[in-house]
């Protein structure tokens, strides 16, 4: 954990509290000119690009790479670093940084995942030995708690779901479930087992269902049941990795790497393509957030929005105040919306 000089602090918080009650998540267009506050390594953020936020009432964790997570609690009027190190921070090392306790499983932070009294971080590591998952819960003491990789099966992750007391983790080789009471691993899904692909990006859980994007399309597992229903081109998926799985009043929306944006239809049990008008249509598809009013599409060439009253498609770019056209993530606060970037964190503040 690392603690960043009171006085910058102070000056970002001051341009936080001072910003109006932001209309951006109401209906209609966008309100232009457009003000961003921004996040970056000045402000305490411990690494510019920002894959990851997780809003938990006034805390905002962002997970970066090579940083571990930032936590920036509005309340409290503070910005912390947490790494490998942990809370409080170790003042020796005591071996391999990956053998640590009761910290992050490593460094490379690609998933935050609320939860009610807690919150969720999925690590991506390249070698041997560490990442997995682990969460910080306030009120636990230590305040980390680790957990195995499953024999590695869950080690370099890229999405979570929280699923009653369980909790489903995807990464590069398949699906993990894990059990929150024991904390033991429950099951693993792979291709073997009849996934689209073993790289699992995106987990939207439903009532009756689970839907898993991968590498090679959508799969859907019915619940209380042990076969996988998998969906690609035939059923109306465009070709590209499937990247985020998000819900959509009773729907699904779906975003691929090359660009595109599908809804399912449920009567046909097939997908259709949503024809997005805006000019950063055919850029790649990292994650999409949905508002009560509006989608937001994190894209390589920037964040394509929809209004789903006015059926309206518009675009936010550097060009409009981003501090990047690279969007890794989206996530709402209370009054507004976050964007991940490769240059820092973003806070969407229209003017009034």
């Amino acid at each position: 954990m690392r603690e960043i000089p009171a006085l910058r602090v102070l000056c970002f918080l001051v341009l936080i509290f001072l910003m109006p009650f932001s209309p951006a998540l109401g209906a209609g267009p966008l309100k232009r000119p457009f003000a961003f506050q921004h996040f970056t390594q000045k402000d305490g953020l411990s690494s510019e690009m920002v894959y990851a936020i997780g809003v938990q009432g006034d805390e905002i964790w962002f997970g970066t790479y090579a940083g571990g997570a930032t936590l920036y609690d509005r309340a409290k009027k503070r910005v912390k670093a947490y790494t490998t190190k942990g809370e409080p921070m170790n003042t020796k090392d005591d071996g391999d940084s990956i053998k640590w306790k009761n910290l992050l499983p490593y460094n490379h932070v690609s998933v935050i995942l609320p939860d009610k009294d807690r919150m969720w971080f999925g690590t991506y590591f390249y070698g041997f030995g560490g990442g997995g998952i682990s969460y910080y819960r306030a009120k636990r003491n230590p305040p980390w708690r680790t957990f195995t990789t499953n024999h590695t099966r869950a080690k370099k992750v890229v999405s979570m779901a929280v699923d009653g007391d369980s909790v489903w983790v995807g990464s590069e080789q398949g699906l993990s479930l894990l059990d929150m009471q024991t904390g033991a691993w429950k099951a693993f899904y792979s291709v073997a087992d009849g996934l689209s692909g073993n790289f699992v990006q995106s987990i939207l859980v439903r009532p009756d269902s689970l839907w898993v994007g991968t590498n090679g399309g959508i799969s859907r597992l019915q619940k209380g049941q042990c076969a996988w229903k998998n969906y690609s081109t035939k059923e109306g998926l465009f070709p590209g990795e499937i990247k985020s799985l998000v819900a959509v009043g009773q729907g699904i929306w779906a975003g691929s790497t090359d660009g595109a944006v599908m809804e399912y239809d449920a009567a046909s049990d097939c997908w259709k393509k949503i024809e997005a008008t805006d000019p950063l249509k055919n850029g790649g598809i990292h994650f999409i957030t949905v508002t009560s009013e509006k989608a937001f599409i994190c894209r390589d060439n920037g964040v394509s929005v929809y209004d789903f009253a006015a059926g309206l498609w518009e675009s936010l770019t550097a060009a409009d105040g981003l501090l990047s056209s690279t969007v890794f993530y989206a996530a709402q606060d209370k009054e507004a919306v976050w964007f991940g970037t490769d240059k820092g964190a973003s806070r969407l503040v229209p003017a009034p």
